[in-house]
């Protein structure tokens, strides 16, 4: 059985080596992307299990990658991890098929809360 991958997409490196310290140390596989461009390919290629979506991105944003996504998996499952945290932000993001938000600064045990939720939603 191949490890769970998480895909983690932001354009600020930081992050990215964030979520990855977060990440890694409960044992998943994880991949970056730095845009919503590679975010697209990344999953396409990759196909991982859950992905971590920054919203303000350069080349597409986070709600333009969540839905291609969607289009090419619609079973995929996308958190939103985003220092925007207004309602209607909210709301785009879950109509346009994220399943759960996470508000950046995150503290790490957030991430694996959200992973943990995540992954137990049935796949489909």
């Amino acid at each position: 059985m191949s490890p769970i991958t998480v895909l983690v997409v932001d354009d600020d490196r930081f992050v990215r080596e964030l979520l990855k310290d977060a990440i890694s140390p409960l044992g998943y596989r994880v991949i970056e992307a730095k845009d919503g461009e590679e975010a697209v390919s990344r999953f396409g290629a990759d196909h991982p299990n859950v992905v971590m979506l920054d919203l303000v991105m350069p080349r597409r944003s986070g709600i333009e990658a969540l839905e291609q996504m969607r289009r090419m998996d619609p079973r995929c499952r996308v958190l939103v991890v985003s220092s925007l945290e207004t309602q209607s932000l909210k709301d785009s993001a879950m109509a346009s098929g994220a399943i759960g938000f996470v508000v950046k600064p995150f503290h790490p045990l957030e991430i694996a809360d959200a992973l943990q939720r995540a992954l137990e939603l049935p796949h489909g």
